[in-house]
């Protein structure tokens, strides 16, 4: 279906204003890192949901490689006023950008998260809240480094993690960054996390492979000592001594969080996130009940191995089963993980043992997770299938297009699925299939990745891997669509506003609540099974 709801010129103006300022003011993002040696399958999960309230729609794009072309830039900047000059040779590199529809611009297309030919992957950013005295002795850059710009820029000229941390860092050196973001980078051997404060000053850290992380929008870093190796701007110490703001702590030892951020600039709308991500992952060690003055910590040791079921379900949390779950208390003040609210979601899979050109898996939500779906696009892969490679054109903003992109089925479906009325009618039962279908996916995905390896021919085996990952995407989007009628049918068949079943004899109201029962998804999540031999023609089940 399409509706058309505005014009391009009804809304350029308010479009612009978000475009320069919405991205830092209301972004409510979560991310987490899983260890190699803290996941079930041993390998390396990043993940994040990128949020905001608004209708920005986003796909999936393949950037070729260059070879040696110099004179070429890129942005720096969100508006892309700010380019930089970038190496003569880049990488081929899958991303997962705005449409120029959700932009309004198209200078800037904040590919949320990326992966390259050699295996390394980024997502940026958590938004994050400094302090007034580290903002006011080093306030941020007007067309500094931005979210919009950052991760196309690293991960199309970085063939490590490292090289791809020295990058982001040294581009803040330049141009310094127009945001307070948080960055998580990774290859086969390393991951590093990458807090950036303010306008020059930034740390980053490798996190430990045996233990978990998951954060919303705060900081949580505290101790470099507590690492293996860090990297930090020369003046973050002597700035924040020189300007009176510096916290020592443990061992006099400099405190980062509460110097740069601190309890008072920790808020409920971020705090809970993280507490919940912890309470998930390790119940052992955090309490059930939320505390506004814990100090989660950026690290710590899971209770379980971790699995992708495990990151994709956190993706999804709206705390369920706790007395803050806005689903069973009807309470409005809550801001949980799994919203309709998010623009996309994304996990980084990273497999440490297989060649670095297919090593990589993006699961990409198009549209909120929480009732949408992760599918997958290695970074072996030649192309996307039409549907989640498709771009809609900028003069068709505010054409809600539900037939053609994916984005909008799994907007509208989230949108219609969640809140007091809906969750447990409509929401589960979607959530419940997709789980099904996405356990599937995994579990085939690592079979599609360990026959390629057998693969002697290169182009055959790229060709072999995006065959499955594009049948992977189009029956999620078919399924997607027809899930979304049947929500429709169903809301609209339940619409009536009379809450109070009748007689239907007497046409007297009994004083009995009506109840609607959980709705049925007649679709068949095994489909997500299948998969292909390479030795055989593509269509063989395993």
């Amino acid at each position: 279906m399409k509706i058309n709801y505005f014009s391009r010129k009804s809304i350029a103006f308010v479009l612009c204003v978000l475009l320069l300022c919405s991205m830092q003011a209301s972004a409510a993002c979560t991310a987490v890192y899983v260890g190699s040696q803290a996941s079930d399958d041993g390998s390396i999960i990043i993940a994040r949901s990128n949020d905001l309230q608004n209708v920005w729609a986003n796909h999936v794009t393949i950037t070729p490689a260059v070879e040696n072309e110099p004179g070429r830039f890129m942005p720096v900047s969100a508006d892309g006023s700010v380019q930089t000059e970038i190496p003569a040779t880049t990488y081929k590199y899958t991303a997962t950008p705005l449409m120029d529809t959700s932009e309004g611009n198209e200078s800037a297309h904040d590919a949320a998260a990326c992966t390259n030919e050699y295996g390394v992957s980024m997502t940026m950013s958590v938004t994050a809240f400094p302090n007034k005295a580290a903002l006011k002795a080093d306030p941020l850059v007007t067309g500094g480094v931005a979210e919009f710009a950052a991760t196309d820029l690293v991960i199309c000229q970085s063939k490590t993690a490292r090289e791809a941390v020295d990058v982001l860092l040294k581009t803040i050196d330049e141009y310094g960054s127009s945001e307070s973001n948080i960055a998580i980078i990774a290859d086969q051997n390393e991951v590093w996390y990458v807090e950036m404060y303010t306008g020059h000053q930034y740390a980053a850290v490798k996190l430990p492979a045996d233990k978990v992380s998951v954060f919303g929008n705060e900081y949580t870093l505290e101790y470099l000592s507590e690492y293996e190796d860090s990297i930090t701007s020369k003046d973050l110490i002597t700035l924040a001594e020189d300007n009176g703001f510096a916290v020592h702590d443990k061992n006099n030892e400099v405190n980062l969080f509460k110097t740069y951020s601190g309890d008072n600039v920790t808020s409920d709308y971020s705090h809970m996130r993280t507490w919940i991500g912890h309470q998930i992952l390790a119940p052992s060690a955090f309490n059930a009940n939320y505390s506004h003055d814990a100090m989660y910590p950026l690290c710590f040791t899971p209770d379980e191995k971790v699995s992708m079921e495990d990151v994709s379900e956190i993706m999804r949390d709206r705390f369920e089963e706790t007395k803050y779950s806005p689903d069973e208390t009807e309470r409005i003040d809550m801001r949980v993980i799994g919203t309709d609210t998010a623009l996309s979601a994304h996990i980084l899979q990273v497999y440490p043992d297989l060649p670095a050109e297919m090593s990589c898996v993006s699961w990409v939500s198009s549209g909120p997770p929480v009732c949408g779906v992760f599918v997958p696009v290695s970074n072996d892969c030649v192309n996307v299938s039409d549907a989640y490679g498709g771009e809609q054109s900028g003069e068709n903003y505010g054409n809600f297009d539900t037939d053609n992109y994916p984005y909008y089925t799994f907007k509208d479906l989230s949108t219609r699925c969640v809140g007091p009325d809906n969750y447990e009618v409509y929401g589960e039962p979607v959530q419940d299939y997709w789980d099904k279908a996405e356990s599937n996916m995994f579990a085939s995905m690592s079979k599609v990745l360990k026959e390629a390896t057998k693969m002697k021919d290169a182009d055959k085996r790229a060709d072999y891997i995006t065959s499955y990952c594009n049948d992977m995407q189009t029956k999620a989007f078919d399924d997607a669509k027809e899930i979304l009628n049947t929500v429709m049918w169903e809301q609209n068949k339940n619409s009536n506003t009379l809450k109070i079943e009748r007689n239907p004899e007497t046409h007297q109201m009994t004083g009995k609540e009506v109840v609607i029962d959980p709705i049925k998804i007649d679709l068949d999540a095994s489909k997500y099974k299948s998969s292909y031999s390479p030795f055989f023609d593509f269509g063989f089940n395993w």
